[in-house]
């Protein structure tokens, strides 16, 4: 979750760096004959909401994760400096046994992860246990690779009812 926060601010970030870039450059080019106004005016409220905004872009992600989304891995240091490898599916339930889940996603890969001691589950938005977790359910995982095994650290399986 903390590393799905960092990837949304450091979005939010490049989109902010990008969108200065890009204003400053149409700046200069509609107007080349005079200066450009160093005044900024404010916009939005002198004290805002802390992480609202990244709340709801977080939210959407995952909710066009769940709908688009099949897999994928991402590989970035820790914070001891070593490489470590991210790994998400989305997808559905083939099995759940013991603390292993098969999931196969929309591309027809399919993953055996193993759900790891002080894994996350949450089922229909509440936390609960692997037990929960059921054969046909469409969920998101999201670990580290271990060798050559998928450890989960994180489970989500949504409401079923409102996938579409």
């Amino acid at each position: 979750m903390i590393a799905m926060r960092k990837a949304a601010l450091a979005t939010a970030s490049v989109v902010a760096v990008g969108g200065l870039v890009f204003g400053a450059a149409s700046a200069f080019a509609s107007s080349p004959t005079s200066a450009p106004s160093a005044s900024a005016s404010p916009t939005g409220s002198a004290t805002p909401k802390k992480h609202d905004g990244a709340r709801k872009g977080l939210a959407k992600h995952r909710r066009q994760l769940v709908k688009n989304g099949a897999h994928g891995q991402n590989t970035v240091k820790n914070k001891d400096g070593q490489w470590v490898v991210h790994e998400w599916q989305v997808g559905k339930v083939g099995s759940v046994s013991g603390s292993t889940v098969k999931v196969t996603d929309a591309t027809g890969t399919t993953w055996t992860w193993t759900v790891v001691s002080g894994a996350k589950v949450r089922v229909s938005g509440k936390a609960s246990s692997l037990s929960a977790v059921k054969t046909g359910d469409t969920i998101v995982l999201t670990g580290v690779q271990s060798g050559s095994a998928n450890d989960a650290r994180v489970i989500v399986d949504p409401d079923q009812s409102k996938l579409g």
